[in-house]
């Protein structure tokens, strides 16, 4: 310890001497650190950090896979099928659905939306928890006329103020009376993303009638809408239980074929592995850039350590001649090493801690467990051995080739040590030609993505997002049945568009954009098919003014009028997809097509309906995804709920936000108001992972960039001043300032050019794993790879032009007499 002491002691005054050197190689180690200490605190959340469970590895999602276009596609449960599954499946405890589904909480106050959960009885004991405060859900509380909710504890705190006999009485959600029977612990949440659940009731709610001849959702077999997650059993593995789950599948395929067909298998997958999804990929590979800077950084301080060390050959050969040992002197130079890299951590620290909120910031809203982001005990130990592992990799290399010092050659006068020599320069010159490298494949991957997202933000939308506002609100089905609804929004679409400066209202309960995207099955009535061949296609119910408010172009046919009311003919709206697809080289106006949805018992009369129109093709999600085949009915024809309302303005949309709740809340005082976006924030959340992954790439290697122009500097820098007598020489033979900045800049364009060729050759081979994040983009496109080819050649020649010019400006007497 004592001698630990003294080698600390005389690292930390050997560093203080040498303040630039020390500032610049920390600054370089604190880049490299923090960055990526800050992108492993996202990983860790999201992709590392086990869920808030018991056994979570035991926790599994179940994904029924629909095989209807050859290849299997992920598929929602209905509650039938998901009976059975957890009936007759031998690899679960239990198996517990749920789907989201707001609910308005009324009578308490002003009328709030709360975010809700259906979910079947058993999903608490899947996830082997207990409420805090009163009882679980029991199995008899599925079934039909039990209205029981669970709060969450924040839920239960913003809007009953932590009131402990709250538990047993009855709250109004959605219009009809529930029992409180439990709070949850705080901190529980489930689903697990980043909008936290406000309440939980179980599936007894799917089995209401709120219109006569309407038949439960909960008993429609064909209502694909749920997700399901189940607890193994000990001693089975996920591949069992996915066999164990196809058979089933493919049971009930043979059984139901009208609803079931083509649901042929089921995936399993652990619950953590289903909740990040296709995140994994760009936080993966945002890591790996990461760890490009560190590697350049460290580069970058083992080029500043070796270049030092030159200078200190004669101090070296001192202490080999005093008796220390080459082990001793090694000791020696890596624990400076070790403080270089301490200081470099903590100060790395600081700036990561800086640098995950805004990486939260600037990721959407749709971030997996986004709230858990942040500096715990596992990222401080990451930091920690990031630390060592970078003092070991930019030190060991010099401390070695200092340790090696020939003493009587470092002794003599005008002796520049065997640092100084020509081998140790290659060394030098190969470092840089590694971090060119580097840098070059960060270029790269950041110029591929700024690439794809241009063309991602630029790609047709179908509408005009810009000046519209949406808002959504709720009106209690007890007390407007769909007469009664059509009438309060028809009321309220003309009070609506009084406003001034508003230029036309629509509305849709499936918004573009907002990934609300319904797909429902039609026939064709003039070739028919069996139920389980029949297409299916994007669903929408709009209100008259729908189309003039996105203006979205009218390709073909009419509009939807005051005459498509609950009165008028079943009509429809398809766009140039569906037309296309369905009706190729064939006038779709006139058609009759049947739509596997209704409304009562009026279902049959709206099954059938004529093609009055054609649209342009719109967006609904995924930008990145071609429109698909969609149809359009009239809300008034299809009254299954109030529509988000859509409102086009001359001037800033959120202006009038105030004057939309102050209406509705004139025309129902219980009909709560909530989600009021524009159309930008909602394109800017689809926009957001990709603009995520570009900036930080971008980020990553503008900072690459930058070391590796420094390293590129210092070496040649170097260079010139170990060449200092030589270039005397030269110019007292005659050679001109010109030659002599010609042959300085040749050096580093030399440099450069290998680092350059290694890096390009280095992004081909990686190309395939940053094509999945690509949208018209080819991985190896000619144009980002010659734009970085080039910018960085010139980069480099400014960081050799600067020592280049210095050499030029050499005294040749001066430099004669040079050591």
């Amino acid at each position: 310890m004592d001698t630990l002491r003294k080698d600390l002691r005389y690292a930390l005054r050997t560093l203080l001497n040498a303040p630039a050197f020390t500032v610049v190689a920390v600054l370089t180690l604190a880049l490299g650190i923090g960055v990526n200490t800050a992108m492993f605190s996202v990983v860790n959340a999201v992709l590392l950090r086990p869920l808030p469970f018991p056994q979570p590895d035991r926790l599994m999602s179940l994904t029924t896979m629909n095989w209807r276009h050859g290849a299997p596609g992920p598929n929602a449960i209905s509650y039938p099928d998901f009976l059975d599954y957890r009936s007759g499946n031998r690899s679960f405890q239990n198996i517990a659905s749920y789907y989201d589904s707001d609910l308005a909480l009324t009578g308490h106050g002003e009328a709030v939306m709360l975010r809700g959960q259906i979910v079947a009885s058993g999903l608490l004991k899947v996830l082997g928890v207990q409420p805090a405060l009163g009882r679980d859900f029991l199995p008899e509380d599925d079934e039909a006329g039990h209205h029981v909710a669970i709060l969450s504890h924040t839920a239960w705190q913003a809007r009953f103020q932590g009131d402990l006999s709250v538990v047993g009485k009855s709250v109004t959600l959605g219009g009809k009376p529930y029992t409180v029977i439990g709070i949850m612990p705080e901190g529980f949440q489930f689903p697990v993303r980043s909008q936290a659940t406000d309440v939980w009731v179980t599936m007894a709610r799917d089995f209401d009638i709120d219109k006569p001849g309407d038949k439960p959702v909960g008993a429609q077999r064909g209502a694909h809408f749920m997700s399901a997650i189940g607890r193994l059993k000990p001693g089975v593995t996920r591949e069992q239980a996915e066999s164990d789950m196809t058979a089933i599948a493919r049971a009930l395929a043979v059984q139901y074929p009208n609803s079931n067909t083509y649901n042929k298998s089921v995936r399993v997958e652990g619950y953590l592995t289903h909740l990040v999804g296709d995140t994994r990929t760009p936080l993966t590979i945002l890591l790996a850039a990461v760890g490009f800077v560190l590697l350049i950084a460290c580069a970058n301080v083992a080029n500043l350590v070796m270049t030092r060390s030159s200078g200190r050959s004669r101090e070296m050969a001192v202490r080999a001649a005093l008796g220390a040992t080459r082990g001793r002197i090694v000791r020696q130079l890596i624990t400076e090493s070790m403080v270089l890299a301490t200081s470099g951590a903590f100060l790395g620290a600081l700036l990561a801690e800086w640098g995950v909120s805004a990486m939260v910031k600037l990721y959407p809203q749709n971030l997996p467990r986004a709230e858990q982001v942040g500096m715990d005990g596992r990222v401080l130990l990451f930091t920690v051995a990031l630390a060592i592992f970078t003092a070991i990799l930019f030190g060991l290399m010099p401390a070695l080739q200092a340790s090696r010092t020939d003493v009587n050659e470092a002794m003599r006068e005008g002796g520049r040590g065997s640092i100084g020599d020509a081998k140790h320069t290659r060394v030098r010159s190969v470092l840089v030609i590694a971090e060119t490298a580097l840098g070059v494949m960060l270029l790269i991957g950041a110029g591929l993505l700024i690439r794809s997202l241009n063309r991602l933000s630029r790609v047709d939308l179908g509408f005009n997002p810009s000046h519209l506002l949406t808002a959504n609100f709720d009106l209690s089905q007890t007390r407007y049945n769909g007469d009664k609804m059509d009438l309060f929004v028809t009321e309220l679409l003309g009070k609506l568009r009084a406003i001034p400066g508003v230029m036309a209202v629509g509305g849709t309960q499936q918004l573009p954009l907002s990934n609300d995207d319904w797909g429902i099955s039609f026939d064709i009535v003039e070739r028919r098919l069996p139920p389980s061949q029949q297409p299916s296609a994007g669903f929408y119910t709009v209100t008259t003014d729908f189309f003039q408010a996105l203006q979205i172009p009218l390709l073909q046919g009419r509009l939807f009028d005051e005459r498509d009311n609950r009165e008028g003919n079943p009509v429809m709206i398809v766009n140039r997809e569906f037309a296309s697809k369905f009706f190729p080289n064939e006038n779709p106006i006139g058609k009759l097509i049947e739509i596997g949805a209704g409304e009562g018992k009026a279902r049959e009369r709206w099954k059938t309906r004529e093609v009055v129109g054609v649209v342009g093709d719109i967006r609904s999600s995924d930008l990145d995804q071609a429109p698909r085949a969609a149809y359009f009915v009239p809300q008034s024809q299809l009254m299954w709920g109030p529509p988000t309302l859509i409102l086009r303005t001359a001037g800033d949309p959120n202006s009038v936000a105030p004057q939309v709740r102050k209406i509705i809340a004139a025309m129902d005082p219980d009909a709560p108001v909530y989600d009021i976006k524009t159309m930008e924030d909602y394109l800017a959340l689809d926009l957001g992972r990709a603009r995520f992954q570009t900036v930080l790439l971008g980020l990553f290697a503008g900072i690459a960039l930058l070391l590796t122009a420094i390293g590129l500097y210092g070496v040649i820098a170097y260079g010139v001043a170990q060449r200092t007598h030589e270039i005397g020489v030269r110019m007292a033979l005659g050679a001109s300032r010109s030659d002599v900045l010609r042959m300085v800049v040749n050096r580093g364009l030399l440099l450069t050019l290998a680092g350059v060729g290694a890096g390009v050759l280095g992004a081909v081979a990686l190309a395939r794993f940053i094509q999945s994040l690509l949208y018209q983009t080819p991985p190896r496109d000619p144009l980002t790879y010659t734009v970085v080819c080039v910018s960085l050649s010139i980069v480099a020649l400014l960081a050799s032009y600067i020592p280049a010019m210095r050499a030029t400006r050499i005294d040749p007497m001066v430099a004669l007499r040079y050591e």
